[in-house]
């Protein structure tokens, strides 16, 4: 399941559930901005914990705002919603029948937010099977939306962006992360440290959507994470493509559990076929 940018695809072109792609992301965009309002209503509230499990904790905030996203998007749209909260619908056939689909993180960096680091984020995708159509990523401390219609643009705010033209890993700043369920074994952090030498900076900020946005933006060059939960990552890959860039997303484990490696297409292209986008030239 590996998906390119670059490739404008007739669901674009052509309309989504009779309806511009425009529309939908007008429709994503005023959810994602009524969550962060309402999440910067009742800040401290929100960052009660509900539930520590191992190495991730739930708040109250992930709850709140997975309602307020759901309710908003069934509200407006006839596709269902696969939401980090809400998990497998029972009616939800996970992106294999043809049909869209939301992708929900209504938090992403709720440990983040838990311990007053301001970094996180409300992300919503809209994908058809396993090829984005659409992403919104909604800062929850700044003023700062990212958006995106794959083949058609993206933007922060109002403004285009696109991916950065750094062409030497020597010269990139990576973002990566430890997703809550990988393997803290002292063997794999001596491969991810192995993987990751041959780049400029590593970044490691706690939000996988944020990342990809800042890749999206050229604030940083490539994001790559192995194991980590699709609707972290739906919305951002979607971004990364319609700012020009590349992205491959492919199974890693079973059910929403993916690998995902973005970035702009000089990077991904000398990545290809190596592990966590990472090259030794």
């Amino acid at each position: 399941m590996t998906t390119r940018a670059r490739s404008t695809h007739c669901m674009t072109a052509c309309g989504v559930g009779g309806r511009s792609p425009s529309h939908w992301l007008r429709v994503a965009s005023t959810t994602a901005n009524a969550a962060a309002r309402r999440l910067a209503q009742g800040r401290t509230a929100a960052r009660t914990v509900r539930l520590r499990r191992d190495k991730d904790v739930k708040i109250a905030a992930d709850e709140t705002l997975d309602r307020l996203i759901r309710r908003s998007l069934s509200r407006q749209s006839p596709f269902s919603v696969l939401s980090e909260e809400s998990g497998f619908r029972a009616d939800q056939r996970f992106l294999a029948d043809g049909e869209y689909h939301w992708i929900v993180d209504p938090l992403d960096g709720s440990l983040n937010l838990s311990r007053g680091i301001p970094f996180s984020c409300v992300s919503i995708a809209l994908w058809r099977e396993m090829r984005p159509v659409l992403g919104v990523i909604r800062d929850c401390h700044r003023k700062e939306r990212f958006s995106g219609i794959v083949g058609q643009g993206a933007w922060l705010n109002d403004q285009a962006i696109h991916v950065s033209d750094v062409r030497s890993p020597r010269e990139a700043i990576l973002c990566t992360g430890f997703p809550a369920g990988a393997d803290y074994s002292a063997a794999a952090i001596e491969h991810v440290i192995s993987d990751i030498q041959a780049y400029q900076k590593i970044r490691w900020l706690g939000s996988a959507a944020l990342s990809l946005a800042y890749v999206a933006c050229g604030r940083a060059d490539v994001y790559a994470e192995e194991g980590i939960a699709l609707w972290d990552v739906a919305a951002g890959v979607a971004i990364v493509q319609a700012a020009g860039g590349f992205a491959q997303v492919e199974p890693a484990g079973t059910g929403a559990t993916v690998s995902v490696q973005a970035g702009n297409p000089w990077l991904m292209e000398l990545a290809a076929g190596t592990s966590m986008a990472v090259v030794s030239r």
